[in-house]
């Protein structure tokens, strides 16, 4: 079956012809009407999506380090170390949350129960993350301009 809008009607169905300026006022109109009607669809469909974002974004988690490197340690410039290496910290007990992430890089907050020395080196363990990598996803969440 195919499908015609009244613009692919045969010439015999055409409604009869207007005057010239007439007929591309019509369109005009038409054209309008379309692109307002696709407007309002999508501001439906597209803001609960954004709320839901801005939530997760907040209650996503970030492990410091990822789970692949157990038992490593985090130095001063984000690098994973052996544990023990000068300037390096033990990993947070838990993943860090997106809210406190968030906050730390925004604002400057240590992490709950952390030194801001420790604060600092996660901060830049976070910063090193790249895509395929644990907590990334969070990571790059919290960088866009509207959850900011």
């Amino acid at each position: 079956m195919i499908m015609r809008n009244e613009d692919d009607q045969p010439e015999a169905e055409r409604p009869a012809a207007a005057a010239p300026g007439e007929a591309e006022t019509a369109q005009t109109r038409r054209a309008m009407l379309r692109i307002g009607a696709l407007g309002t669809a999508a501001v439906v469909t597209v803001r609960p999506g954004i709320a839901h974002a801005a939530v997760s974004a907040l209650t996503c988690q970030i492990p410091v380090p990822q789970s692949t490197q157990p038992n490593k340690w985090i130095k001063n410039n984000g690098d994973v170390v052996n544990p023990n290496t000068g300037n390096s910290y033990p990993p947070p007990s838990q993943p860090l949350s997106g809210e406190d992430v968030k906050n730390s890089l925004k604002y400057g907050t240590n992490y709950p129960g952390y030194t801001s020395q420790q604060t600092n080196a996660y901060n830049n363990y976070i910063k090193k993350l790249t895509m395929g990598k644990q907590g990334y996803t969070c990571y790059a969440s919290l960088q866009s301009p509207s959850r900011q």
